[in-house]
C-alpha cells in the first residue's frame, strides 16, 4: 500500500495524461486536415474531403487510441535513478514496435477505404510502403509524446516539492515561533516569584513597623496584580496602554510602602499608546529603580516614567532620583530583573534590534532606557520595511 501511494504521488494522473495526449492528437489531426484542404483548394485540386479525412484524420485517430499506452509505458519505464541507458533502449524498442503496429493498422484501413492502387496492389504492399515512408515519423511522434509527458511530470514534481518545502519551512517557522513564545513566557513567569518575594518582604517590613493597615492594603493590591499576571494568557506583546495599566498597579503597591515621600510622574506621549511592547517589560526597571536607588536614599524621592517615539524606535525610560550607579565607586551587579529583561528582548526582537541602557544622569539618579522597534502590529515587527514606510 505504501509503495502504491508513493508511485501515485510521484506521477501525473494516468487518465488525465492520456486524455490530454489524445486531445493533442485530435487537435493536430484537425490542423493537418485543414492544412491539406486549404492546399488542395489553392492548387485547384479536386480531391474530395473524404480523402483528406482518410489520409490525415485516420492517422491521428489511431494515435489517439495509442496514447494511453504510450503514457503507461512512460510511467512503467522512467529515466530517473540512473536507469536512463536501460530506459532509452526499452523505449527505442517499444517505439518501433508501437509504430509498426500503428502503420499496419493505418495501411490496412487505408487499403480497405481506397482499394488497390498502383503502389499498393495488396494490403501487405500498402503496409510496406507506409512503413518505409513513415516509420521514422512515428518514432518521432512517440518520442515527442513521451518527452512532453515527462516535461509536465517533472514540472509537477518540482512544483510539488517546492510546495512541500514551503510547507516544511512554514512548519519550522511556526515551531520556532512557539519555541520563542515558550521561552518568553518562561522568562516572564520568572519575574513573578522574584517580584512576589520582594513585595512580601516589603509587607513584612510594614508589619514589623506596626503599619498593619498599609501592609494589608499592599497585600490586597499584590493579590490583584498577581491574579492579572497569572490567570491571563498574555501574548508575546501587548499595547503600551495596557502595559502602563499593569505598571500602575505595581506602582500603587510600592506607594503603600514608600508613602508620601515618593512622587511618581507619568509622561506618556499620546501617539505611542497603541505601540506593542512585551508585557511587564517596565516593571523590572521600576523595581530596580526603587530598590537600588530610592530605597537607599532617605527623604523625598522622584520616579519618572516616560514613553515617546524616536525615529523608528519606541523609547521607554525610567528615571529615579537615587544615589546613582557609581556613588560608591563601583558599578552594581545586574540582577535577575535586568538580565531577564535583556533575555526577553533578545528572544523577541533579536540581539541587535532592541537595546537596554542604564546610566547615571546629570543632577543625580539613574535612567534606564529601553529602545524597541516601533510597531503597532506583529506584521510591522517582522517586516522592517513596513515599519520604515510608516515612519
Amino acid at each position: 500500500m505504501n509503495e502504491s501511494s508513493t508511485f501515485n504521488r510521484d506521477h501525473l494522473d494516468w487518465r488525465v495524461s492520456s486524455l490530454v495526449a489524445a486531445g493533442a492528437c485530435a487537435a493536430i489531426g484537425l490542423l493537418e486536415c485543414a492544412k491539406d484542404y486549404v492546399m488542395l483548394e489553392i492548387q485547384g485540386g479536386e480531391q474530395p474531403m473524404i480523402s483528406v479525412l482518410r489520409n490525415e484524420a485516420l492517422w491521428w485517430v489511431l494515435w489517439m487510441l495509442l496514447m494511453p499506452g504510450v503514457i503507461a509505458l512512460g510511467r512503467r519505464f522512467p529515466f530517473d535513478g540512473g536507469r536512463w541507458r536501460q530506459a532509452t533502449a526499452i523505449h527505442l524498442t517499444l517505439s518501433i514496435v508501437l509504430s509498426l503496429g500503428h502503420l499496419a493498422a493505418f495501411g490496412s484501413a487505408y487499403y480497405w477505404a481506397a482499394g488497390p492502387t498502383t503502389w499498393g496492389p495488396t494490403v501487405a504492399k500498402t503496409i510496406e510502403v507506409f512503413t518505409n515512408r513513415y516509420l521514422a515519423t512515428d518514432v518521432v511522434i512517440y518520442a515527442a509524446a513521451l518527452g512532453t509527458y515527462y516535461a509536465f511530470e517533472y514540472y509537477e514534481r518540482f512544483r510539488r516539492l517546492a510546495l512541500e518545502a514551503a510547507q516544511a519551512e512554514g512548519r519550522a517557522a511556526r515551531l520556532q515561533l512557539s519555541l520563542v513564545e515558550a521561552r518568553i513566557h518562561a522568562l516572564r513567569m520568572e519575574l513573578n516569584p522574584h517580584f512576589l518575594f520582594n513585595a512580601l518582604n516589603a509587607a513584612s517590613g510594614l508589619v514589623r513597623k506596626r503599619e498593619n493597615d498599609a501592609a494589608v492594603d499592599m497585600l490586597a493590591r499584590l493579590g490583584d496584580l498577581l491574579r492579572t499576571t497569572l490567570d491571563r494568557e498574555m501574548p508575546a506583546e501587548v499595547g503600551l496602554s495596557e502595559e502602563i495599566h499593569y505598571l500602575a498597579r505595581f506602582v500603587d503597591i510600592e506607594l503603600v510602602r514608600f508613602g508620601d515621600r515618593l512622587r511618581v510622574t507619568w509622561d506618556i506621549d499620546a501617539d505611542v499608546r497603541n505601540a506593542l511592547v512585551p508585557p511587564l517589560i517596565l516593571q523590572p526597571l521600576v523595581e530596580n529603580a526603587l530598590r537600588h536607588g530610592i530605597a537607599r536614599r532617605p527623604g523625598p524621592a522622584q520616579l519618572r516614567i516616560s514613553a515617546r517615539r524616536v525615529g523608528l524606535h519606541l523609547e521607554l525610560a525610567v528615571r529615579d532620583s537615587g544615589e546613582g550607579l557609581v556613588a560608591d565607586g563601583r558599578s552594581p551587579r545586574e540582577g535577575i530583573g535586568l538580565s531577564n529583561t535583556r533575555a526577553r528582548l533578545a528572544e523577541l526582537y533579536g540581539p541587535e534590534a532592541a537595546q537596554l541602557e542604564i546610566a547615571d544622569v546629570p543632577g543625580g539618579g539613574v535612567r534606564a532606557r529601553l529602545l524597541l522597534p516601533f510597531h503597532t502590529t506583529v506584521l510591522e515587527r517582522d517586516d522592517p520595511d513596513v515599519a520604515a514606510a510608516g515612519a
